[in-house]
């Protein structure tokens, strides 16, 4: 019987774009457009990540890093650019597996396409590889080591960034296997970030990316991983998940995973985007809530550091916090970038106390909204999603990036220049791409 790594690796290293339908094709294009964009808004985040990479990572002939230009290496341009795309953490979800791909797996391949010069159909290839083996990967496995502490996009998306990289490299099945295999022993890094209010979860992404990315590096050049490394009775899912599960039928290639990977119009946790959409509909004023009840699936409101209250102390609690960002959404009517830095405000911070989680027995993802008005009024909203839920089309994705321009560093008609040439990746060299971002020092 082969392994669970071999069946996936089957897949990806054989992987054509001609065999992806034509919407998937699309979305991959959507995809990359929505996570370089919210970066591109996000790049003052990323300031640190990208001094890093400059000072400890300059290399004569390496991948360019977006914005700048400068030349680092690979390794170090996976880093930084996963903290880039992760700095709003606006990035695409796949919800299922609770894994941020985008930001695991696109750094790993801008690297290695930049330096290498390779075509944008076969970074959409890869890009469209390494979401899928990170998906089957995770299904069913992700909700049990996210309960046990685990953070999923660092413990899965390194197989993304692997099979993705080994696509690209061009590996052979038997190398991918490897790939993955090494990239089983390079994952791991925990929640306990959201819960401290501390700063890893914005590296853990591009460390991910960085580690599935050097697994591929290492079996194009020989090193071997275990075939069985997944689910081998000492393998990945034991480890993490407690036990090795029996793997279902993967219908890789018939059930495409792409299709379910969604977008957030807010720069908040994937858990919050459908509570924050309701209650801004609700147009309530701060001064007449008495309590605001919140209803989530039982996972998601485990979720560490979704319950929180504060007191916090970086973005990264108050990004968690559901009752930090309704508390926000209620006053502003929504949620930008630099309200999750109010959590000095008293009066948003009393707010933020009367906003309860509560777990209950509906659908995963959806959300029930009930709040108490001074008035002794009640209104209630609530929402399950579907397919159609957060998955924009090329239209919506680049008006939303509009209206984010201020934020980027691009001027509107460079941003134009922009959007135009990722929608058109499949036909240009991934150095246009990387042109397209890169701003003269006389702009």
């Amino acid at each position: 019987m082969t392994t669970l790594a071999e069946r996936v690796a089957d897949f990806t290293a054989n992987l054509k774009l001609s065999s992806v339908p034509a919407e998937l094709v699309e979305k991959a294009k959507v995809t990359v457009l929505h996570d370089l964009g919210v970066g591109l808004a996000g790049h003052r985040l990323a300031a640190t990540a990208y001094a890093f990479a400059r000072e400890e990572g300059a290399a004569p002939h390496g991948a360019r890093l977006l914005i700048d230009g400068t030349s680092v290496t690979v390794e170090a341009f996976a880093l930084a650019t996963g903290a880039l795309v992760h700095a709003r953490t606006q990035d695409d979800t796949q919800v299922a597996v609770s894994t941020h791909l985008g930001a695991t797996t696109l750094p790993a391949l801008l690297a290695l396409a930049d330096r290498a010069g390779l075509h944008g159909s076969d970074l959409l290839a890869a890009l469209i590889a390494g979401y899928e083996a990170a998906s089957v990967i995770a299904e069913g496995n992700a909700d049990v080591s996210t309960a046990r502490g685990f953070r999923a996009s660092s413990v899965y998306g390194p197989f993304a960034a692997a099979a993705g990289s080994a696509r690209l490299l061009g590996l052979t099945a038997e190398q991918t296997v490897s790939a993955l295999g090494l990239a089983a022993a390079f994952g791991g890094g925990t929640n306990q970030t959201w819960v401290a209010g501390t700063q890893e979860w914005r590296y853990q992404v591009g460390a991910a990316s960085r580690n599935g990315m050097v697994a591929a590096l290492l079996a194009a050049r020989g090193v071997t991983g275990a075939p069985d490394a997944l689910d081998g009775a000492a393998g990945h899912l034991r480890a993490f998940t407690g036990t090795v599960p029996d793997t279902p039928e993967l219908r890789l290639g018939e059930d495409w995973r792409l299709r379910s990977v969604t977008y957030k119009p807010y720069p908040v946790c994937a858990i919050n985007q459908i509570p924050v959409t309701l209650l801004t509909g609700l147009d309530i004023r701060a001064e007449d809530v008495v309590e605001a009840v919140v209803e989530l699936p039982a996972d998601d409101a485990a979720y560490p550091g979704v319950d929180a209250h504060g007191p916090f102390r970086d973005v990264g609690g108050t990004l968690m916090s559901l009752p930090y960002c309704l508390a926000v959404a209620i006053r502003k009517g929504g949620i930008e970038l630099d309200d999750l830095y109010g959590y000095d405000d008293p009066e948003l911070m009393d707010l933020v106390r009367r906003v309860r989680v509560v777990p209950a027995g509906i659908p995963r993802g959806a959300c029930r909204i009930t709040v108490q008005t001074r008035e002794g009024g009640t209104r209630v909203a609530e929402h399950a999603p579907d397919p159609s839920t957060f998955d924009w089309d090329r239209d919506e994705t680049a008006d939303r990036l509009r209206a984010m321009t201020a934020e980027t560093p691009l001027t509107p008609a460079r941003l134009e220049e922009f959007v135009e040439v990722v929608l058109d990746l499949d036909h240009r060299p991934v150095r246009d791409l990387v042109d397209a971002t890169i701003i003269d020092s006389k702009e």
